[in-house]
């Protein structure tokens, strides 16, 4: 027992006992701590996982289509009440949505973007929602997109979402500014030539841009009635001409859009009412022979071929303007 006592060390910090040094034999045992896989809770997995897909493939699209298509409506309702021709219709508008306010009971402040009004009139109380929706749609007002694009415009910029998450931030004035910058290029709308004792040119702003502050005149000239020299003008300058810009091309695809959706509309309006007049006359000439001549019935042919003539080339002329 003294030579075992003698092999023991003790430590106080941390006790222990060498086993080795005791001659003492010892075997550590370390459970299995694999759990069995189960083949059927895979499978259960694998069945969720294809219930997600076929859910975004198919359920969530559609859902989604419906709510791009609630919002385009609500979107429209909008700009007909801030923008409509008639004064009278944007009052309409404005009176119907305050009286449904009222009627609800909604409360705003004195803030509050009338889009986000007309938002909440459709999609109730739920301010999270309610919010998220409207700066979607605000977004698409700042960006000037027509209520026709506005589906494939949260489409594209991934949902709305992804636009009150910052995914469509403005351009900063800088990068505006290059862009701007790069569209003007070249281009010259003539030469001006002030008087030297009025104006006096700085070596510094050689071939760099300036701006000119004018007055439009009714004969279409510009009175020109300062000169400014500052980088951070050049620069707000610049960037309001590629907004601008960047509208009228967002305005002409707008309108080629437009213009492709009525020629088709035409072309399959005017198709309806050949095919019923071609109905009509193929069941003309099925009448018995008793009740028409031969002469009757080729003239009868004659005319259903002129008129499937006239509207093929109907059709090809409509979507060839398109």
């Amino acid at each position: 027992m003294a030579n075992a006592n003698a092999n023991v060390v003790v430590n106080t910090l941390n006790p222990s006992i060498n086993l080795a040094a005791l001659n003492v034999p010892a075997a550590v045992v370390v459970p299995n701590t694999t759990v069995a896989v189960s083949t059927a809770s895979v499978e259960v997995l694998k069945s969720l996982e294809t219930a997600r897909v076929s859910w975004e493939t198919y359920e969530l699209a559609a859902s989604n289509k419906r709510l791009y298509s609630i919002l385009q409506d609500s979107y429209q309702y909008y700009l007909v009440m801030k923008r409509d021709a008639d004064e009278v219709v944007r009052k309409e508008k404005l009176d119907a949505m305050e009286s449904f306010i009222a009627e609800r009971g909604y409360t705003f402040t004195p803030s509050t973007h009338d889009m986000t009004r007309v938002i909440k009139c459709v999609f109730g109380v739920d301010r999270r929602r309610v919010s998220a929706y409207s700066i979607a749609l605000r977004e698409a007002l700042r960006q000037d997109v027509a209520p026709a694009d506005l589906m494939e415009f949260l489409e594209q910029n991934g949902g709305v979402e992804q636009i009150r998450l910052g995914g469509t931030k403005p351009l900063s004035v800088t990068k505006r500014a290059e862009l701007g910058k790069a569209s003007v290029g070249s281009a010259s709308l003539g030469t001006i030539q002030f008087d030297s004792a009025v104006f006096k040119a700085e070596e510094d702003w050689v071939d760099k841009q300036v701006v000119l502050v004018a007055t439009c005149l009714t004969n279409g000239q510009l009175e020109v009635k300062a000169v400014i020299r500052h980088d951070g003008a050049v620069n707000a300058a610049l960037a309001a001409h590629y907004s601008l810009t960047q509208a009228k091309v967002r305005q002409a695809e707008s309108a080629i859009k437009k213009s492709i959706a009525n020629a088709e509309a035409e072309a399959k309006r005017k198709a309806r009412a050949d095919s019923a007049q071609a109905k009509e006359l193929i069941k003309a000439l099925k009448v018995p022979k008793k009740k028409l001549t031969k002469e009757e019935r080729e003239a009868l042919a004659l005319q259903l071929q002129k008129d499937i003539e006239e509207r093929q080339a109907t059709i090809d002329r409509l979507f060839e303007y398109a």
